[in-house]
């Protein structure tokens, strides 16, 4: 196969978002007068079990109905997601996630080579406009060549993105690598026939990632050599375009479908 457009997953993947978003529940549960702290635990549970933006009403449900019912009539329900996300972006704005290591510099590659740099995420585009931006400026951002968000989608699916992303760069999916930080995203992209790079995130260390050519901690550095968690990239210390172009040809690990 030939190399033809890298498209990065946000959330987990180009930066460690899961620990900020839990911070920014946290100060708005106190902000609004609620006693809840969710720690990395409790917070994994929710990430696993709930919906995009339902996480208030999935813990409220489980941890006491009654509780449900008071803070919908109150409209908690709503301020609570809508104050978290204001928390949560300007936190993003301060620098409170930066980006994961080596992401700057194979984004940086791409942007220089013929190969096309692509964004793919089921959350806001703010989100990856304002994780790029903080480390690039305006230049990446101008860089990319397609950028699916939420406000694209209907509906949260990883499968709908992925497959918007790629009728959008207009390649075959057998030309196209991803960076995945989730199972699910990982699943998504191989079932569409793209060769996949997973780089488990904190709250994702311990999934299996189905369709994966690769399963590495990061993108690693020359100085700063990646773990291989699954497949053989031995010798090699950091990601590069090259190296992306040699996992192509590394069948994957196991089948997508079946996940």
């Amino acid at each position: 196969m030939t190399l033809k457009a890298v498209i990065f997953d946000v959330g987990g993947t180009i930066a460690e978002t899961a620990d900020v978003k839990r911070a920014a529940f946290n100060q708005a549960f106190a902000e609004l007068g609620l006693d809840w702290v969710w720690g990395r635990a409790a917070f994994a549970q929710i990430l696993t079990n709930a919906l995009p933006g339902a996480e208030v009403e999935f813990y409220a449900l489980l941890r006491n109905p009654a509780m449900f019912n008071r803070l919908e009539r109150n409209g908690l329900l709503d301020e609570i997601p809508k104050r978290q996300q204001q928390i949560y972006f300007n936190l993003l704005e301060a620098g409170a996630a930066p980006l994961r290591p080596g992401v700057a510099r194979l984004m940086g590659e791409i942007a220089s080579s013929g190969v096309k740099l692509a964004i793919c995420s089921t959350g806001p585009r703010l989100e990856y406009e304002t994780l790029l931006f903080n480390r690039f400026g305006l230049e990446i951002v101008d860089a990319l060549s397609v950028a699916v968000s939420g406000e694209d989608l209907q509906g949260a699916s990883p499968v709908q993105a992925y497959r918007t992303c790629v009728a959008n760069l207009g390649l075959p999916p057998g030309d196209i690598a991803v960076i995945e930080n989730s199972a699910q995203g990982a699943a998504a992209a191989a079932s569409l026939g793209m060769a996949v790079i997973a780089t488990p995130s904190l709250y994702t260390m311990g999934q299996k990632f189905p369709g994966a050519r690769v399963v590495i901690s990061d993108l690693g550095h020359p100085a700063a050599p990646f773990s291989v968690f699954e497949g053989d990239l031995s010798g090699i210390s950091h990601l590069s375009l090259e190296v992306l172009a040699d996992v192509m040809d590394i069948p994957a690990r196991l089948d997508a479908n079946a996940a």
